[in-house]
Formats: structure tokens, C-alpha cells, sequence
């Protein structure tokens, strides 16, 4: 995986992307904003690359050194070190140490795409838990694909998230920008959501049947996960599709991601139900009030809904 853009709308996402499949010159053509320089704003270049490692560590004692190295190799770990790595591997899942590449590609608008967008056809499926915001994705996904000239009728919303691929009762249903306009302001996700037993070889047959170009999967880690396995099948089948993964988590807890979408609205949510808390545990004698968040392996909600908010002690 990689950090990229989408094919066509140039978005920023988490994205398993084969640049070898899309190399063919003939099929390249211009962006329908290089008219005006995508509106004053320039274009990405392929050749962009963004540093993944910001941080040159003096020795394997310093923290965090045992998963990216000493001067930004990967180096041994003393046994103090590995001993403690290993705690947080068992207390914490097997991805708190992954080893990254030292580069990744821009993401940012092309001035040349793959895709004609005339020609092209789109699905957008939402999956995993709920999240604030995934109607706004939706919303934002439609409206620039129109705006980049994807016919009515050519992008589609996949139902209950990706069984709705392959289930014969949720047939996936066509979005124009009429569809979506107002959407940003309800709750939830209009084309629903299921977790987990995702059908890979099924999805990817739909995909190749129904010829869609672009596959939006907006999900957290399970979804991404899902995300990459889908595009490895694509290759592995010669299936020709951008599978573009749009990272959300209220835990803020996606790889390479600075902020997920939603995490913001969690952290708000959070301090209204630490507030009152407070406010009961400060009117008894000896009181306390005890907040339980969520947060997965990561801290992020605890400390900045908490603790980072002067409200309390995060544990």
C-alpha cells in the first residue's frame, strides 16, 4: 500500500495501486481542469514523493527506534528494547512495530489520468462501523467524480457494505449529485454498512462483470484490510481497477493517517459525557466520576477527550 491519488479525482486515500497496469500511453488522457491549471492550484507530479520518517534516533534505546532504525534503517534491538517491544506486541496487537518504505507517492490531482472519464464507471461502499462524516465522504466522492465529467448512472452505491457486492437482494443503486445533496447532514451512511466476511474472489468477479474502473472503500482497519486484499485479487486476475481505500476511525488509529475523519466529532462527543461526569462527581462528597472511551490499541481519544481536555486523569 501506499499513499496515492484516485485515478480520476486525484483524492488523497490509502491505496493499493498498481502503477504497472496503467502505463499504457494511448489510454492516458488530460484532465478536464488542465484548462485552468486545476483552478489555479497545479497538479501533483508522479515523481512527487512524501518522507514517511521524520526522525533520526541516536541509538536502539530511544523509543520507537526498534521499529524504524537508527538514522532511518531498521536496526537489532538490545534486549531491553526487544523485551519491551515484545510487552507491546502481546498488550497491544501484532501492528504496533510495521516497518515502512522510506518514501511515499504524492497524493494530489494529475494532469494526466488514466481513466477517460466518459467512459468510466464508479462504486463507493461504506463498511465497518458507523462513523461521523461518511455521508460527507459519499457527498465529496460524487460530486467530484460528476465534476469530472462521470456520467449519470456511472456511479454507484453499493449497499450494506461489501456483501452488497455479491447479494442478490441490495442491488447497488446509481448517485447523481441530486441524490446526495443535504446527505452531509444525517447520521450514519445512506448506503449502510456490514462488518467482516467479506466474499473477495465474489466481489472482484461483480467487479470485473458490472466493468467498474474505481472501487471507493471507505472503512477503517478491517476495511483497508479488505481494501488491499481486493486489489490484490484484481491483479492476481488481471482485473484492471483502482481500489482506493478512504481511511475513518473515531480512534484515529489508521496507519500513516495524521487525523481520520470523525475522530474530531468523537473527541467533542467524549468531553460533553466527561463533563457532565465532573460536574456529578464534583457535587458528592468524595466523589468520582469514571468514564469508560473507546480507542482500540490507541490512546488518542482518552488523551485528548480526557486528560489532554484538563477534565480528568486518563488510565
Amino acid at each position: 500500500m501506499c499513499l496515492c491519488e484516485c485515478a480520476v479525482c486525484g483524492s488523497g486515500a490509502k491505496v493499493p495501486l498498481y502503477h504497472h497496469q496503467f502505463n499504457t500511453p494511448q489510454t492516458h488522457s488530460p484532465s478536464p481542469f488542465s484548462l485552468h491549471n486545476n483552478f489555479g492550484g497545479g497538479f501533483a507530479d508522479d515523481a512527487d514523493r512524501v518522507a514517511l520518517t521524520s526522525m533520526k534516533f541516536a541509538s536502539t534505546e530511544s523509543a520507537g527506534a526498534t521499529c524504524q532504525g537508527v538514522g532511518g534503517a531498521m536496526t537489532p534491538p538490545s534486549t531491553a528494547a526487544a523485551a519491551s517491544t515484545s510487552r507491546l506486541m502481546e498488550n497491544g496487537g501484532d501492528d504496533v512495530c510495521v516497518p515502512l518504505p522510506p518514501w511515499a507517492v504524492r497524493a494530489g490531482a494529475r494532469e494526466v489520468i488514466y481513466f477517460d472519464p466518459a467512459q468510466t464507471t464508479a462504486a463507493i461502499v461504506t463498511c465497518g462501523g458507523l462513523c461521523p462524516g461518511l455521508n460527507d465522504v459519499v457527498q465529496g466522492l460524487v460530486v467530484k467524480l460528476s465534476n469530472y465529467g462521470v456520467p449519470k448512472g456511472n456511479i454507484l452505491g453499493v449497499r450494506g457494505g461489501l456483501r452488497g457486492f455479491y447479494d442478490k437482494d441490495r442491488k447497488p443503486i446509481p448517485l447523481t449529485k441530486a441524490d446526495v445533496d443535504g446527505i452531509q447532514l444525517q447520521g450514519g451512511t445512506i448506503l449502510g454498512t456490514s462488518r467482516g466476511g467479506a466474499d473477495i474472489p465474489s466481489i472482484v468477479r461483480r467487479l470485473a462483470v458490472d466493468a467498474i474502473d474505481m472501487c471507493f472503500v471507505v472503512g477503517g482497519n478491517g476495511g483497508n484490510a479488505a481494501a488491499a486484499a481486493i486489489a490484490a485479487e484484481c491483479e492476481a486476475r488481471n482485473v484492471t481497477c483502482s481500489v482506493v481505500g478512504v481511511p475513518k476511525s473515531i480512534d484515529n488509529d489508521v496507519l500513516l493517517v495524521d487525523r481520520c475523519f470523525g475522530f474530531e466529532t468523537a473527541v467533542q462527543e467524549a468531553q460533553r459525557a466527561l463533563q457532565a461526569a465532573k460536574v456529578e462527581a464534583a457535587s458528592a462528597y468524595r466523589g468520582v466520576g469514571l468514564v469508560k472511551l473507546m480507542g482500540r490499541q490507541s490512546g488518542f481519544l482518552c488523551v485528548l477527550g480526557g486528560g489532554g481536555g484538563g477534565r480528568g486523569v486518563g488510565v
